[in-house]
């Protein structure tokens, strides 16, 4: 009876520790889809967004830094790729580790048409980031008053 008990331990161990190693490989396996997603975002690979967006991948999937494929377009100024992504119905309030939205992103890069594609889709510019500050203050710090303009009629 000793010995049928540890041989059924061992067996239940060696499941145990395979289907552990299947979910670690099929978790790199997520990872690196997540990385050629965004990075196609952010090099504004239109035909290649639109190819894994078709084949069901995540809209809203985040990276390491918890950057989305949306952010990634608006910070290099991917127009084509955010209005695919907000046709494809993306959550434009999601935020990275640091609280910073697309909308932000753009904001800081100057980015006016993606800005004003966010706020088309419904973007919120009273929303913070970790260090308190919203679209409108980041607008402000660049100077840009076409911007700010936006940004606070935006907010009424």
């Amino acid at each position: 009876m000793y010995r049928l008990t540890q041989h059924f331990l061992i067996i239940l161990l060696s499941c145990l520790f395979l289907t552990g190693a299947f979910a670690a490989e099929e978790s790199t396996e997520d990872k690196a889809k997540e990385l050629k997603f965004y990075t196609a975002a952010k090099e504004g690979r239109l035909s290649q967004v639109k190819a894994m967006l078709s084949s069901g991948y995540n809209v809203n999937a985040k990276n390491n830094s918890g950057r989305t494929a949306l952010m990634s377009a608006a910070y290099n100024g991917n127009r084509s790729i955010v209005q695919e992504l907000v046709v494809e119905g993306v959550d434009v309030d999601l935020a990275d580790e640091q609280g910073k939205t697309a909308l932000m992103l753009a904001v800081a890069t100057k980015r006016m048409d993606i800005v004003e594609v966010l706020l088309n889709a419904g973007a919120d510019v009273t929303l913070a980031d970790k260090k308190e500050k919203t679209a409108i203050t980041m607008a402000e710090k660049t100077k840009n008053k076409k911007l700010v303009k936006l940004l606070e009629s935006a907010s009424e």
